[in-house]
């Protein structure tokens, strides 16, 4: 009867002992699956990272890319900008003889004084024996780029067969000379379309 006790014993003690042995094996899987799932996490989590910094350095490139080609582009505004203002602004030598380059009926001679008034008389042909004639003077504006006046002298003068000069219709005119690369536009109070003046002689 003891002996069989003792057999019972060491049967419920080898019993214990292999569920014992078999949880310790079960948490050192667990914690094996554990450890590889974390280790794949981290390195999903890297992965994304380094995508992310490859995503941000690409979009700064095409960024600083986007910054040249307006810099670019800005600079070749400024320097059109600059051509245009040099065409209708600043410097122009106005003294000399000018020609109407449409109608070539149209004659300008300008004298500028020391003290900056030009002097202009324009000579415009309505055919032999007639012809319109303008006496101005005025101050030209380099930063307008334009010599504007109210005060033009305007007669209409006519030549008989005897060659008699008769002068009427006088009056007083307003116009703008303006400055175009190395023209000038003409518009007055009694022309209908503007005339473009080109330099025949200094």
């Amino acid at each position: 009867m003891k002996k069989q006790w003792l057999i019972t014993c060491v049967l419920v003690m080898g019993v214990l002992v292999f569920a014992a042995c078999g949880k310790k094996q079960e948490s050192a899987a667990g914690e094996g699956d554990q450890t590889g799932a974390v280790q794949e996490t981290e390195a999903e989590a890297t992965e994304e990272v380094k995508e992310e910094v490859e995503d941000a350095a690409l979009a700064g490139t095409d960024l600083l890319a986007g910054a040249e080609n307006a810099g670019d582009a800005a600079s070749d505004a400024i320097a059109m900008q600059a051509d245009i203002l040099a065409d209708y602004t600043g410097e122009i030598d106005l003294n000399g003889s000018w020609q109407d380059e449409v109608s070539q009926r149209a004659s300008m001679d300008i004298e500028q004084a020391g003290t900056g008034t030009c002097h202009i008389l324009i000579h415009w042909a309505g055919s032999a024996k007639e012809a319109a004639i303008w006496e101005i003077s005025g101050i030209y504006d380099e930063t307008s780029g334009m010599l504007s006046y109210e005060d033009g002298h305007y007669s209409v003068h006519t030549w008989d067969d005897e060659d008699q000069e008769t002068v009427s219709g006088e009056k007083l005119t307003k116009g703008t000379l303006m400055k175009e690369g190395d023209k000038l536009r003409w518009q007055d109070s009694e022309i209908s379309e503007d005339a473009v003046f080109v330099k025949i002689s200094e």
